[in-house]
């Protein structure tokens, strides 16, 4: 949506009676994140709770993916992405941590030749930096076909 289309979705909105308008947020929704800290989730033998530098702002996220790790760059969904699979991305708790994202497998994102096993993206040090917009056309050629 651009600011411009929600203006006039507020009109409209106006015009049928109700008082709550749209609000218009152009950043983006999935970023490269840099994870700073990552430690086991006390109550889980596979959930791990992660600190993640997302350029304007760290978020506490726990993610479930075998291969997280410190100092490594991934893709994260920030709250509000929309999934490619249609769904909304919320703040969460998982057994009594709170979730602030999630850190994205290449299978989540669809991206071209994603391997078919649990994992999240792993970036190389050049795909950008911490809080960078996730380039997905980019992200395409992340995997061969032997993946």
């Amino acid at each position: 949506l651009s600011e411009e289309l929600v203006a006039k979705l507020n009109q409209q909105i106006d015009q049928a009676g109700f008082d709550q308008p749209l609000v218009y947020d152009g950043k983006p929704k999935f970023v490269i994140g840099y994870v700073e800290e990552m430690k086991d989730h006390p109550d889980s033998d596979h959930l791990h709770i992660t600190t993640v530098d997302t350029g304007d702002e760290k978020l506490q996220i726990v993610c479930g993916s075998p291969n997280i790790a410190n100092h490594i760059k991934v893709v994260v969904a920030k709250i509000g992405a929309m999934m490619p699979d249609g769904k909304i991305i919320y703040p969460g708790e998982l057994r009594g941590v709170k979730s602030n994202g999630m850190i994205c497998s290449g299978r989540e994102l669809r991206l071209k030749n994603a391997p078919d096993r649990p994992g999240c993206v792993i970036l190389p040090d050049d795909f950008g930096q911490a809080g960078d917009a996730f380039d997905f056309e980019r992200g395409n050629h992340l995997f061969s076909a032997a993946d």
